[in-house]
C-alpha cells in the first residue's frame, strides 16, 4: 500500500501480485489492487479485481465505490450509479455524493 500511496502504482500492482499469490482469498488486495489499476486507466482490469474482491466479501462497500468509479470512465453509467447505490448501503457515505454529481 505503501507504493500505492507514493503514487508507484506498476510496483504496487506487483506486491499485489505476490500478496495473491500467499492469500488467492484476500479480498482487500484485490480491491487495492484494483486502485492501482485505475490510477494507471486500466479500467477494465480494475474491475476486473473489484469483482473479485466483492465476490470474495460482498459487504466490501469501497470495492463497490472503486467499481462505479471504474465503471463510469468506461461509459457504464448505470451501473456506476447502481455500484455507488450499494457502496452507500452498505456504509460508504461519500457514494451518495458521487450519485448526486454523477448520475443525475
Amino acid at each position: 500500500m505503501s507504493k500505492n500511496h507514493l503514487g508507484d502504482y506498476r510496483a504496487a500492482i506487483q506486491d499485489y501480485n505476490k500478496g495473491i499469490q500467499l492469500d488467492p482469498n484476500d479480498a482487500r488486495t484485490y480491491n487495492n489492487r484494483g486502485l492501482s489499476k485505475a490510477q494507471l486507466s486500466d479500467h477494465r482490469g480494475a474491475i476486473e479485481d473489484y469483482n473479485k474482491a466483492i465476490q470474495l466479501d460482498p459487504n466490501n462497500a469501497f470495492a463497490y465505490s472503486g467499481r462505479g468509479f471504474s465503471k463510469l470512465l468506461i461509459g457504464d453509467f448505470n451501473g456506476g450509479c447502481l455500484d455507488w447505490s450499494k457502496a452507500g448501503e452498505l456504509g460508504d457515505y461519500d457514494a451518495y455524493e458521487f450519485i448526486k454529481e454523477y448520475c443525475q
